[in-house]
């Protein structure tokens, strides 16, 4: 039996870790990031009746294009990384240079697993927690000049949609990528 998959996880939870002190240690010290993030101002009807001390966190759109963190910090900062953490944790790369790491959930595992979805000029709605460095994906578009394309995965047979490359939920056959204009 082998350790190897076992000290891959415990390098890249200690560097997710030691992004994660890194980031909140810059926002503490009053460095906040600048560049094309907006907060959106309507919440959803159901969050809106609880009082705010229920949301540990602000909805917010950003843009940019998903990108392999380590590569990133190679190409942006000449920080290296060790090579068992390459290709393991994806970010959001602001027009204006920012790096901002992405919650490995369904939504964002998408990104590591479809490389279709990575270096694409992209609109998320996104979840910040309040002391998390990590960006929540809630919802994924892509920008074209003709507009806006929200994206998923489509299987053709269950008329089902689903969030990250993978066999139907139901049926288990193929699903593929989709791109829905967003009507203004």
């Amino acid at each position: 039996m082998t350790s190897g998959p076992l000290v891959l996880r415990g390098t890249v939870s200690l560097l997710l870790v030691l992004l994660a002190l890194a980031l909140l240690a810059a926002s503490i010290s009053g460095v906040a990031p600048t560049g094309s993030i907006a907060t959106e101002g309507a919440k959803p009807a159901a969050e809106a009746s609880l009082p705010a001390a229920t949301h540990p966190y602000q909805t917010e759109t950003v843009r940019g294009k998903v990108v392999w963190l380590d590569e990133a910090l190679k190409r942006l900062y000449n920080v290296t990384t060790e090579g068992d953490a390459a290709e393991t944790i994806v970010a959001l790369e602001t027009p204006d240079g920012q790096l901002l790491p992405l919650v490995p959930d369904t939504r964002g595992r998408a990104f590591a697993v479809d490389q279709r979805l990575r270096n694409i000029d992209l609109e998320m709605l996104v979840r910040r927690y309040q002391g998390v460095p990590l960006l929540q994906v809630i919802r994924l578009y892509r920008v074209k000049p003709e507009g806006l394309y929200e994206i998923d995965y489509w299987c053709d047979t269950c008329a089902i949609s689903m969030f990250i490359l993978k066999a139907c939920e139901c049926c288990q056959g193929p699903t593929r990528l989709r791109e829905t204009p967003v009507e203004k």
